[in-house]
């Protein structure tokens, strides 16, 4: 685990990078439905690296530990400091601390107990890029936040590239369609949301077709 430290810092900085770009969009005036997507599309870099230039689960598992513990320490005292992808930015809802807190659970199950590191990462990363790619289209073609065809569409290609990830692919492909479905039909609350929905329904799928 020692040698493959310089990959967990080039992975926390990736993550890094986009809480901080976030932030400055926001800053500039973007709203958070668009900013919070430079968040989910640095996240969704560091979760790729993972399965490249990790040989176990541990430091995946640490990474996302950590981030998650950061946003939830972030969300509760200091709300200003990554209000890009939420806190003060969009209080009514908890979606940046679900995204790597589902990332435990995938990591843990899918990697750590099944040995399916591509399993574990690929759910996440329908939620990183598909997702952030369904908001901005959403936001250019319907120029407000609402869930519309062209934006699952987007999120639809974009998944399907990942599902290239899992094998067969045709399990990646339903994998990338349960995503899409999800995102479109989950209903934001304060508790539950999308960030944490998208991964979960489509590892559960996909585990499913594999093992069963």
């Amino acid at each position: 685990m020692i040698a493959e430290i310089p990959f967990a810092v080039l992975i926390a900085g990736a993550a890094l990078l986009g809480l901080y770009l976030a932030n400055l969009f926001f800053d500039y005036g973007i709203p958070n439905y668009i900013s919070r997507k430079l968040g989910h599309l640095g996240g969704c870099v560091g979760f790729l690296l993972c399965p490249l230039l990790f040989h176990s689960f541990l430091w995946p598992l640490i990474l996302t530990t950590g981030f998650t513990l950061l946003l939830l320490y972030a969300r509760l005292f200091k709300p200003q400091a990554f209000r890009g992808v939420g806190g003060s930015g969009r209080p009514q809802a908890l979606a940046e601390i679900h995204f790597p807190a589902t990332g435990i659970v995938t990591i843990g199950i899918c990697w750590g107990l099944l040995g399916e590191p591509w399993l574990a990462i690929v759910p996440l990363l329908f939620m990183g890029g598909g997702d952030a790619i369904t908001g901005l289209i959403r936001s250019k073609v319907y120029g407000r936040e609402v869930k519309g065809n062209w934006g699952s569409v987007g999120m639809l290609i974009t998944c399907l590239i990942f599902a290239y990830f899992i094998q067969p692919y045709w399990i990646g492909a339903v994998g990338a369609v349960t995503a899409v479905i999800t995102e479109r039909f989950t209903k934001t609350t304060r508790f539950f949301d999308d960030n944490a929905s998208i991964p979960l329904a489509s590892a559960l799928v996909m585990g499913l077709l594999i093992f069963c």
